[in-house]
């Protein structure tokens, strides 16, 4: 088949490019290597940018919401009261929301194609796929969007660097009694994680406590010892690998006229603060389709993204030097006027006005200059460098 874009991977991002070039008179086809649209569940906390970019998110997407964003360490606590609630989303419904969007839109998708390598043709790229009878499958595209997440296939086969992974597990629970359902909670626990531990309620009810691991620990023996220590009942589990971001990632490449373009996963586009990409993935998708549309440099379009993600990677390096004391500290600069700027403004739109956030509490500055020149045990570092899948499996 002739195509203008092929799209290998049936991920949010990946339908959202769908959807923008489809709407935009492109010949598109999603090819999905699974039998069925079958994506696992994942219960998601988004910003109120998910409805921005889509224009709307209809309430069948939406499991509940969330007001109040509260943080605690072993010798302090605080909470944010939101202006706009963030979206809690399952990630099954969601997907599949996208993909009827981005086939009323014009495009295809083809179930249980596996996508085996492509190379150089004179029209763009040959693109060779299993198909579900097991035969070799061949569309020529002029270009190809790498959607098939953070073990991307496409990366390697077109020579572009993949991001590092951490793996998340969360587990479903019943809220305690008491617990108000439009909190959520996170814990710092600098001893037994870099990351953070969480309770996100998804209804009444009913939510679910998780936590970001690294080559470094054992999440599933993190992850219960904190279910006991709470006294949470895990009632089923949910766990994925995570790309994470970094500056030095280029998610772009060509395979001879055809341009190749990562999104999503495949291309690293997740805040390493809160290990969320559900956004900043179609943010990315959404750079992807106008480069491909208008002809432009895939870079130039992922600026803004870019500076934003930059901007979490560097707020992430120096919370990775924090200790419990320092967590303490930190939360200590998080005064009233900072309350108020932190529930204005979400986490998806930081890199736009965070001076903002510095003039408001300039000891925030102190802190991060003294974190900059030292890491977790006080010695001098240097900016960690792009970190392989290998070394953060």
């Amino acid at each position: 088949m002739d195509l203008d874009v092929a799209i290998i991977g049936a991920s949010s991002a990946g339908f959202y490019a769908a959807e923008q070039l489809a709407r935009a008179g492109q010949r598109v086809t999603v090819f999905e290597q699974q039998a069925s649209l079958a994506p696992a569940r994942r219960t998601l906390i988004v910003t109120p940018q998910l409805q921005r970019l889509l224009g709307y998110v209809p309430d069948t997407a939406v499991l509940h919401r969330i007001w109040i964003m509260s943080t605690a360490t072993s010798g302090a606590s605080v909470s944010v009261e939101l202006q706009d609630p963030d979206l809690i989303v399952e990630r099954a419904q969601f997907v599949r929301l996208l993909a009827g969007r981005a086939q009323a839109a014009g495009a295809k998708i083809c179930h249980g194609y596996r996508f085996q390598g492509m190379e150089a043709h004179s029209a763009g790229a040959a693109v060779y796929f299993r198909d579900p009878a097991g035969q070799t499958a061949t569309a020529v595209a002029r270009a190809v969007v790498g959607a098939d997440g953070v073990f991307s296939d496409v990366a390697l086969a077109a020579g572009i660097e993949r991001p590092p992974a951490v793996p998340i597990l969360q587990a479903e629970v019943r809220l305690p009694p008491g617990w108000d359902p439009a909190v959520t909670q996170v814990w710092f626990d600098a001893l037994e994680t870099r990351f953070f531990y969480w309770l996100i309620p998804e209804s009444a009810d009913r939510g679910v406590v998780g936590l970001v691991g690294d080559h470094r620990s054992e999440i599933r023996a993190l992850l219960q010892r904190f279910l006991d220590r709470y006294g949470f009942q895990p009632l089923a589990y949910q766990g994925a690998q995570v790309a994470m971001h970094h500056p030095g990632l280029r998610p772009w490449g060509q395979v001879g006229s055809a341009r190749v373009l990562l999104v999503g996963d495949a291309a690293g586009h997740v805040k390493v603060t809160t290990v969320g990409g559900t956004v900043s993935g179609l943010w990315g998708a959404a750079a992807a389709a106008r480069a491909l549309l208008r002809g432009t440099s895939y870079a130039c379009e992922l600026r803004p993204l870019k500076r934003e993600l930059d901007l979490h990677w560097l707020i992430r390096l120096l919370l990775d030097r924090l200790d419990n004391r320092g967590y303490d500290q930190l939360l200590g600069h998080v005064t009233p006027l900072v309350q108020q700027f932190l529930g204005r403004y979400h986490r998806d739109e930081m890199a736009r006005v965070f001076w903002k956030l510095l003039l408001t509490e300039p000891r925030l500055v102190l802190l991060g200059a003294s974190l900059l020149l030292r890491d977790s045990g006080g010695r001098r570092r240097q900016p960690p460098g792009v970190v392989t899948v290998a070394e953060s499996e």
